[in-house]
């Protein structure tokens, strides 16, 4: 994340990485069974653009910046 140190707190910061886990093992036991040898190189490519592409950051409010937003982006690309 793109934010000073100390904006958020260690209890929130804990929790929120507790969720964030959850999630990616969802995505990738749901990308395990969706995912085959024509759509995976597919995947991949993606991937690549759209970590190039968040690499562009803006300026937001209280001194944070932001990038696009990646997996908004892949769905659209991938559907």
């Amino acid at each position: 994340m793109h934010i000073p140190d100390g904006f958020i707190d260690v209890q929130t910061s804990a929790i929120f990485a507790g969720l964030a886990a959850a999630g990616v093992g969802t995505a990738l036991k749901g990308a395990r069974t969706q995912l085959d040898e024509k759509t995976a190189p597919l995947a991949g490519l993606t991937a690549v653009f759209i970590f190039a592409v968040q690499m562009l950051n803006f300026p937001v409010a209280a001194g944070t910046s932001g990038h696009l937003l990646g997996g908004a982006l892949a769905a659209v690309l991938v559907g």
